[in-house]
């Protein structure tokens, strides 16, 4: 019974770490999906001057997981506001699917959701070239951090587990 429950505590711990690097991994995955998506946005409202539910819809026919999700949610919602704003769309949107972002990453997409739609293309146009650009730094610094960290949430829920184990045994 005792090597169970040890069992149980190391493979509770391994999991922890192992946790923690899919949310990393996860961040890193939705910033390129967002980040795709808005890339199709921008050039939609630009160069074929879409309607904004079209350049929605395209970018989340494009996308995958949850940014895809994202983008469909917003283009189903722009479509039918239904006594909303968009900006109130594009914040559900966001909550409902759970992207894994950071505070500041979640702060720019925010920001965004209020000027589309709102102003005329150019404004759209600067701000989406705006919020892919953060957004780029916001990926780099994503990826470096699942490097760097990603190793060091391993070894800690390994080494955690070991001694959980040892001291149980």
């Amino acid at each position: 019974m005792r090597l169970v429950g040890a069992a149980c505590l190391a493979c509770g711990a391994i999991a922890i770490g192992l946790g923690a690097i899919a949310h990393l991994d996860g961040r890193v995955r939705d910033l390129r999906g967002l980040l795709a998506g808005l890339e199709c946005v921008q050039r939609e409202l630009t160069w074929k001057l879409a309607p904004l539910p079209d350049a929605l819809g395209l970018a989340a026919r494009q996308g995958s997981g949850s940014a895809g999700e994202f983008f469909s949610l917003c283009a189903q919602g722009a479509r039918h506001l239904r006594g909303r704003t968009f900006a109130q769309v594009w914040q559900q949107a966001a909550e409902a699917c759970q992207l894994r972002l950071e505070q500041l990453d979640g702060q720019l997409l925010d920001g965004l959701g209020t000027v589309l739609g709102q102003y005329d293309g150019d404004s759209q146009r600067l701000v989406l070239e705006h919020t892919r650009e953060q957004l780029e730094m916001q990926l780099t610094e994503a990826v470096e951090q699942r490097r760097r960290l990603g190793r060091v949430y391993g070894a800690l829920g390994v080494t955690a587990g070991a001694v959980l184990m040892i001291l149980f045994i």
